[in-house]
């Protein structure tokens, strides 16, 4: 971690000495958010309420016409210190295989592949949230080999990630993920293979598909992923049981934009996400279901307030009762640039 010393000290030299000493053309990007969470906790253990603002600083170095550079800094007021979060190195081969190398995601799931800035909805999906805890999405040390559809080039309909990664939890694998687009609509599959070899070594499979639709006015999208707890498999082999565990997560989501003609809020985007995960399949009685409903209102294209509801049940094979534990209703305010 970088204090924020140290940090003021990088962006003061990023925005004054960079520009003068090179040639190369340099872009900034990034958010600040600021905003307010209520959950549904017992007091006794954990708070029930945070405000809380957060904010992402990133720049974009174009070294020529084939090479660019990021490097990509966030900040938090959990933390109260600033996270070096990515730094990679683009090398453009040609219009249809990039290189990508350095601290980036691994290609899996719609949601992992969206910047958080541009979700529709402030947090991930639970069960989006709960793969990338077990590996299954986030970033790590990786060299990527890659093609992005663009609708300026639409005689390649398609997108590819084919990624090899290792972090410093002593794991390795590889990653893919091939998607279909005609018009609005797109088809993903993905795949996954992680390797733990800290200890003892275990591999873990994941597999994933999804279907979304993308319009002017509209958004809507399904994925589902099956794939293996590597930690939870690691514990109980200490006791003698070394058999996969398979997990079972599904998402849904859809949105659609409401122009409102009015001087203020430009427009109101209301929208809807649901997502059911199961820790173990063989015991399908433990289960958690997500169900939110939120809106965004625009002031500008870059300026959003965003309410959320999020409703939260689960259960387990023990329990008969859901339990509405962790459900949360957010209220944020955030600014793009």
């Amino acid at each position: 971690m970088l204090t924020s010393r140290s940090i003021m000290l990088i962006l003061l030299m990023s925005l004054f000495l960079a520009p003068t000493i090179y040639s190369q053309e340099i872009k900034f990007s990034g958010y600040g958010a600021a905003g307010y969470r209520i959950f549904d906790r017992d007091i006794l253990n954990q708070y029930n309420q945070e405000a809380y603002y957060e904010g992402k600083f990133q720049a974009d170095i174009e070294i020529n016409d084939e090479i660019e550079a990021q490097l990509d800094f966030r900040a938090t007021s959990f933390d109260e210190e600033v996270e070096l979060r990515e730094f990679s190195v683009k090398f453009d081969y040609n219009q249809k295989l990039k290189f990508k190398f350095g601290n980036i995601k691994k290609p899996f799931g719609l949601d992992q592949l969206e910047n958080r800035a541009d979700l529709p909805y402030i947090e991930r999906s639970q069960a989006n949230q709960n793969a990338e805890e077990m590996g299954f999405g986030g970033r790590s040390l990786s060299l990527m080999a890659y093609y992005k559809y663009s609708r300026k080039r639409p005689e390649y309909p398609y997108s590819y990630y084919a990624s090899i990664f290792r972090n410093n939890s002593q794991r390795t694998g590889i990653a893919g993920r091939f998607s279909f687009h005609s018009e609005n609509w797109h088809y993903g599959a993905n795949y996954m293979l992680i390797n733990s070899s800290h200890k003892v070594s275990m591999f873990g499979h994941g597999i994933g598909l999804d279907v979304g639709f993308d319009g002017k006015d509209n958004f809507a999208s399904v994925e589902v992923f099956l794939v293996q707890n590597i930690d939870e498999r690691l514990i109980r082999s200490v006791a003698g049981n070394d058999e996969s565990i398979n997990v079972l997560g599904f998402k849904t989501s859809f949105g659609f934009e409401l122009e409102t003609g009015a001087e203020v809020i430009k427009k109101i985007e209301p929208l809807i996400m649901g997502s059911i995960y199961f820790p173990e399949l063989s015991s399908t009685e433990g289960h958690a279901i997500q169900a939110l409903v939120g809106a965004n209102f625009y002031f500008h294209k870059n300026v959003r307030l965003r309410f959320n509801a999020d409703l939260r049940l689960s259960k387990n094979q023990y329990i008969e009762e859901y339990t509405t534990k962790e459900s949360r209703g957010i209220i944020e305010l955030q600014v793009r640039f």
